[in-house]
């Protein structure tokens, strides 16, 4: 084979193998104060998602709470898609906190830029790089 198709070879086998992400770089905006930490919790199953089953997360993270935003890398997820969930746990009870009427505790999740939305895995699906989270408070 020829330089010059050795080289065009080269080129296609290069545009066809996609750039490897850098795991999930996942943001939190809107947290209200310092109290507590935030609880990032990343779904890749539907159903798990839909249901709110943490227990069947694929990886979370506990950060110290910081007015204003925090982030987190999880660097192992590169494959997605994945779903973000995640709450300002003010007490430290590892629980999202409610009444009988509003949340008592901020929560936000991809795909759900505005207070009243619940998006299902679908809406809320991202993948790897570069993901922000709103975290929204009933009170």
């Amino acid at each position: 084979m020829n330089r010059k198709l050795m080289g065009a070879a080269a080129a296609i086998v290069t545009i066809a193998i996609p750039a490897v992400a850098d795991g999930l770089n996942v943001t939190v905006d809107g947290i209200r104060n310092a109290k507590g930490n935030v609880v990032i919790l990343v779904f890749d199953d539907a159903r798990a998602f839909d249901s709110l089953d943490a227990w069947s997360a694929i990886d979370y993270a506990q950060v110290p709470s910081r007015k204003g935003s925090i982030s987190h890398a999880f660097s192992d997820l590169n494959a997605g898609p994945y779903a973000v969930l995640s709450f300002h746990d003010e007490n430290k009870d590892d629980d999202l906190n409610m009444n009988a009427t509003q949340l008592l505790e901020g929560v936000g999740s991809t795909g759900a830029p505005n207070p009243q939305d619940e998006p299902d895995f679908k809406a809320a699906s991202v993948w790897p790089g570069d993901v922000r989270v709103r975290i929204h408070y009933d009170q």
